[in-house]
């Protein structure tokens, strides 16, 4: 599943719970508005550390990719996550 950045920036007044899943120094340059960091090798290993079944969650990355990959991984373990199409790069 995923979802445009436009949409996910019409999402912003609910305070949407995106989680940014580059590497720290790449976070540190530029982030979406609120979004946490939790780099992608943290979660994919420890999902439920970081993830509650019962709420939606938005995984951006810097291209989509890589975020595409993990959603799916962790929506077949049950969590309700999509990924933001073209990542970063689309702010």
């Amino acid at each position: 599943m995923f979802i445009t950045m436009n949409t996910l920036k019409s999402l912003l007044g609910t305070n949407p719970n995106v989680i940014d899943i580059r590497e720290n120094y790449l976070y540190v340059r530029g982030h979406f508005p609120n979004a946490k960091n939790i780099p992608a090798r943290m979660l994919k290993t420890m999902p439920d550390k970081y993830l509650d079944k019962m709420q939606t969650y938005y995984l951006i990355c810097e291209s989509g990719f890589k975020s595409k990959v993990l959603a799916e991984k962790l929506n077949t373990l049950g969590y309700h996550v999509y990924s933001v199409k073209d990542g970063y790069e689309a702010i």
